[in-house]
């Protein structure tokens, strides 16, 4: 994560309240990021969250596309900037040789769902990635976690608990464990889980 927005801070961006030169910088700041085209946020609100692509912040609401989510300022609790390839600065730790290999953009398919992967480096080190589907669920993006690489190998886990599981349009909780190998601009494998397995493919 990158920067949090606060309820609080929401509230003295959208009424205007500039209490301090520092705050002014601050809060700026946080404006210039609500701003930025396709940029990747989870929205905390009224004791849940959604997460989607930031696209507008008024007096009254938060505007999410991917999925198309409209939130009552007065309900949002925080917002955190999610890291991906276009959040990147010089002061980022390296990635290793083999984690370059898998960082971009690929065309997924896992049995006859169809989707987009995306694999970026982390400001903190290592490698982060999502993933959505674009004929499943609500078309959400979803964080991947526990990722691993191992020369041309990869292992990351798909899963959804709570509210989270309704957000991105699951019935119900599962956890889904996947391992591909790395060869050229595809990554194949298998992935197993609750009640499910199969192969999955992902081409850039």
């Amino acid at each position: 994560m990158e920067k949090i927005i606060t309820n609080n801070d929401l509230k003295k961006i959208s009424l205007g309240i500039l209490v301090a030169a520092p705050l002014f910088f601050l809060l700026g700041y946080f404006v210039r990021g609500c701003s930025s085209i396709n940029r990747q946020a989870k929205v905390t609100y009224s004791g849940s969250f959604t997460e989607g692509t930031l696209v507008s912040l008024n007096s009254k609401n938060v505007i999410l596309q991917d999925p198309d989510f409209s939130i009552p300022l007065e309900t949002v609790e925080k917002i955190e900037f999610l890291e991906d390839a276009q959040s990147l600065n010089s002061d980022q730790v390296p990635l290793s040789d083999t984690e370059k290999s898998f960082v971009g953009t690929y065309k997924l398919q896992v049995g006859i769902h169809k989707g987009v992967l995306s694999i970026f480096p982390r400001k903190t080190g290592g490698i982060g990635a999502t993933l959505r589907f674009t004929n499943w669920g609500k078309g959400s993006n979803e964080i991947l976690t526990g990722i691993r690489v191992t020369g041309k190998s990869i292992r990351f886990v798909r899963s959804c608990a709570g509210a989270r599981c309704s957000e991105i349009g699951s019935n119900v909780p599962f956890t889904q464990t996947y391992t591909g190998d790395l060869d050229g601009k595809k990554i194949q494998g298998a992935y197993q889980g609750t009640n499910s397995s199969g192969r999955w493919l992902a081409e850039r």
